[in-house]
Formats: structure tokens, sequence, C-alpha cells
């Protein structure tokens, strides 16, 4: 057991991992950090606001994209990456433009809050921050990458202090943070994005468009899915029960964001590198260590938030929120499933099994949904129990998809 953890430890991939980790986590401390002083100048309803313009940042961003970022570490050659960020760039500028002119027209007809208008600007603003993600971490420049999420973390605290005097304080600071993320992709591209060769473009958007044409519509079903709960408790239960839903929400995602994702980005880059160089016998030794660490860390983490999530939620955030913790509690059984197989399934992009993954999030859309549909007869606590059950089973399903793909390649190429 001693030699294993030593090998699993010494691997570049785990320590790339660390790597990120520690700016990753620093980055998401500071929002925990400062939740206490947060939670009591900002109200339950103030965050469920935020998690509402979040959800619609991350999604339609995500449209904006193609999902095409996940491109940008595959190709040989950093010329054919650049003119990805290229074609991104066109998309995501296209369809920011076309949301604001949506919400302009909706807006004669409907009342809409001020910060409804601020959407075009964090859509691409989130796809920026994504691209600059996948291209440092294709360019292995971990510590910068570091630095511009802390930087970005201190901003969007910042900025919710800043504004706190203002309704929507919380998301003026999402935003700013966001536009740090749009002054550095400026910084890394410009002089680039001044030369579009759009037969090259095309062509790269042709051998990559499973991205968009599979990819992205079982990826926007599943992270509708991931916002479901949101949408559901606003409509259906109280406020302040919504802003108990995100702050626990908010908690249970930190590891996830910190850990599991930083693992994940290496662990994507790493899988990518042997199965160019065909060194499938790593690609199965990286997915197995890989599962090994997340479990390890995962028992740490979530495990005490099960046992003690009420308690915590109470000294940190205040009695106002103790029904949050109570949320953290049921909750940190389905975030601990999703911290170990989520970071892992981009085995399924580089094998190349993408209808494998638009098979399985169409699946866990719609038992989402119908979970929720019904779920929302009862209480709000059996409604968690019932998303809990559901996110422990189908994640268990989809990691024995993603061993089976390993296993079935080994076994042809053994």
């Amino acid at each position: 057991m001693r030699e294993k953890l030593k090998n699993i430890i010494n691997s570049s991939s785990i320590r790339n991992s660390f790597l990120l980790m520690i700016g990753t986590g620093i980055s998401q401390f500071i929002p925990v950090l400062f939740s206490p002083l947060l939670t009591r100048i900002y109200s339950p309803s103030n965050f469920g606001d935020l998690a509402i313009f979040m959800a619609f940042s991350l999604i339609i961003g995500m449209g904006a994209s193609g999902m095409y970022e996940y491109a940008i570490v595959l190709p040989e050659n950093d010329d054919d990456a650049q003119n990805i960020i290229k074609l991104i760039t066109i998309l995501a500028l296209s369809i920011s433009v076309l949301t604001g002119i949506v919400f302009y027209v909706v807006s004669w007809f409907i009342e809409l809050d001020f910060f409804y208008f601020l959407l075009p600007f964090s859509i691409f603003f989130t796809v920026c921050y994504n691209v600059i993600s996948y291209w440092y971490n294709r360019m292995k420049k971990y510590k910068t990458l570091n630095l511009i999420r802390i930087f970005q973390s201190v901003l969007i605290i910042g900025g919710s202090f800043i504004f706190y005097t203002v309704k929507n304080g919380l998301i003026y600071g999402y935003v700013l943070g966001g536009l740090f993320c749009f002054i550095i992709y400026l910084f890394n591209f410009i002089k680039q994005l001044r030369q579009v060769n759009l037969q090259k473009i095309r062509s790269l958007a042709i051998e990559y468009k499973k991205f968009p044409t599979l990819i992205l519509p079982s990826s926007l079903m599943n992270t509708v899915s991931s916002y479901a709960p949101v949408f559901f408790i606003k409509r259906f239960y109280t406020s302040a029960q919504l802003g108990s839903f995100s702050m626990s929400n908010r908690v249970l995602t930190a590891p996830i964001s910190v850990i599991s994702t930083a693992i994940g980005q290496v662990y994507f880059k790493n899988l990518s590198d042997y199965y160019n160089e065909k060194k499938y016998d790593l690609i199965k030794k990286t997915f197995l260590q890989s599962t090994y660490i997340l479990c390890v860390i995962s028992i740490f983490i979530f495990l005490p938030l099960f046992f003690f999530g009420e308690e915590l939620a109470i000294v940190i955030f205040g009695k106002a929120w103790k029904e949050a913790g109570e949320f953290i509690e049921i909750i940190a059984l389905a975030s601990m499933m999703k911290f170990i197989v989520s970071p892992l399934s981009t085995i399924l992009i580089v094998k190349k099994e993408l209808n494998k993954v638009a098979r399985w999030q169409t699946i866990y859309f719609f038992t989402s949904m119908t979970i929720f549909i019904i779920g929302c007869f009862f209480s709000i606590k059996t409604l968690l129990w019932i998303y809990v059950i559901h996110e422990t089973i189908l994640y268990a399903i989809y990691y024995y998809i993603m061993k089976s793909v390993i296993n079935k390649t080994n076994n042809i190429y053994a």
C-alpha cells in the first residue's frame, strides 16, 4: 500500500494536479473565507438570484462555445489550437450579441431586472475563462493559471463587498471577475485574432464537429439537470429554502471545483498525450491512479460534512443558515460520487466514445427532470433524498461505462 501511494504521488500527472489544486484551492477558499460576512450582508434571495444568473451564463456560454474548448488540448501543433480559439471567439461573440438582442426585445413586453442585460457580457466572459483555462493547460503553464484563478476570485469577492448596497451586488461582483478573464484573454490572443484564416477554421470546425453535434446537446442537458434544483425550488418552495440550497450547493461544489477539476484537467491532458503516442497501457494506469486518489480525498472531505454539516453551517454562516447545514448533510453523498466520477469522464472524449457520453447525459437529463417533477409534491428534504439516490445510481453507471471502454481497448491492443 505504501509503495503504491508513493508511485502515485511521484507521477507527473499527480504532481501537476497538486500544483493546480494549490491555486484553485486558494481561489475557492477566498469565497468560503468571506462567506460568513457575505451571508450577513446579503439575503438568501440574493444568493438565489446569483445562482440563476450563473445558471444562465454557464448554460448559454456552453452553447456559445460549441464545446470546442475541449479541442484546444487535442491538436499536436499550436497553430491548430489557436485557430480553434478563433473559431470559439466567432461563435461566442455571435451568441452573446444575439442574447442581448433577445433580452432587449423581451423587455418591450416584460419588465426585467437590470442584471438580465449583463448576461451577454457574462456569457462571453465565461467562454473566455474556459478558453484560457484549456490553453494554459495545453501549454502546461499551471502557475500562471493559478494566479489568474486567484485574482479572479479576489475580484469577485471584492466586487461583492463594493456593491453591497446594491440589490444585485453579488452578480456585479461575479461579472467583475469575468471581465478580468476577458482582459487576460485579449492579452494572450489579440495578435492572433487579427489574422483569421476562415478556410482553416472551417476545416477544424468540421474535424472536431462531434463536440457541438454530440457533446454539446448532451452537455447542455447535463448542465440544465444540474441547475434543475434551483429552478424547481424557486417555483415550488420558498425563497429562503432556495437561498439555503444555493449556499449548501456552493459549499459542496467547492471541493469539486478545486480538487476534482484540477486533477481532471491534468488527467485529460495526459490521456490525450498517451492516446496520440498509442501508450494504451498508461491510459488505464492513469485512470486507476486518478480513481484511487479521488476516492481517498473524497473520504476526508465529504464524510465530515455528512455527519457534521448542520453544526458547521451554524458556526460558519450563522444561525439563520441552519437549514443550509441540514441540506449539506443530505447532499454530501451525492457530491462525493460526483467528485470521484466527473473528472474521469474525459476518458470517453479521448477515446472518442462521444456517443456513449451523449446517451448517458440524455438519460441523466430525463431521469433528473422526472424525479424533480415527482419530488416537488413532497417536502424539500424528501425531494433532496430522492435526488441523492438518483445521483449515486447514475454516476455509478457512468463510471462502469468508462471502465468498460478502457478494458475493451486494452484487450484489443494486448
